[in-house]
């Protein structure tokens, strides 16, 4: 066997398969971090919806959230992002979660191992924040 039949039958589809994890894995980690990024953001939009009647009676104990508003304005803010994003959200008095999925990425050279699309998750937690946090000089 010669060198070069080697060279085809052994590392042109070891070099095909690494051009394919490179190409796509990048593809799938870039929108990894942009759904992370949409959940956290849609987490501290929800964060932001204070029950204002309750924090009003008691100021001096933790603002609790509203949790249909939180839910709803973390719902709106993913609603207004690309289409094809699904997401899972629930808050209480103390949080707000959100489980996003994204739309199905195609993959290019992975296709020739049988991995035709994938889809990323990503989770998010907030909690409100209010007030000063400490007294710098």
């Amino acid at each position: 066997m010669s060198l070069t039949t080697l060279f085809a039958v052994v590392l042109l589809p070891v070099l095909l398969g690494l051009t394919g994890l490179v190409a796509d894995g990048g593809e799938v980690l870039v929108a990894r971090r942009e759904v992370q990024g949409l959940a956290k953001s849609a987490a501290h939009a929800g964060a932001a919806q204070l029950d204002t009647a309750v924090t009003r009676a008691s100021p001096d104990q933790p603002a609790p959230l509203n949790p249909r508003a939180a839910e709803l304005a973390a719902a709106q803010y993913i609603a207004i992002q690309e289409p094809g994003l699904s997401a899972t959200v629930r808050a209480d008095a103390r949080q707000v979660v959100v489980h996003l999925t994204s739309r199905p990425i195609q993959m290019t050279f992975l296709r020739l191992a049988g991995i035709m699309e994938v889809q990323v998750t990503a989770d998010a937690t907030a909690q409100p924040r209010t007030g000063v946090a400490s007294a710098q000089r």
